[in-house]
């Protein structure tokens, strides 16, 4: 994920190829050397003011969500 993420999250299928996850620091981000390397870069959309979240909660986001894929409801947990 980046600030200058043009791709939301939710949007990728991550189950198309391995994954990297690359998040940076709290205070200054993934170094610019880094971001230049990647295929892609991420946001993760927020409301009102804020441009990012504390890097724990947001490398949970992006780990549930590549996960998500391999997460499969049992059968009494599926609605009709």
């Amino acid at each position: 994920t980046h600030l200058k993420g043009a791709v939301d999250y939710r949007s990728v299928d991550f189950s198309e190829s391995p994954v990297l996850l690359m998040m940076g620091n709290e205070q200054q981000g993934l170094p610019e050397s880094l971001a230049e390397s990647c295929d892609r870069l991420l946001r993760i959309p927020q409301a009102g003011r804020a441009d990012s979240l504390n890097l724990a909660v947001a490398t949970g986001i992006m780990l549930f969500e590549i996960r998500r894929g391999a997460l499969k409801l049992a059968p009494e947990d599926a609605r009709p």
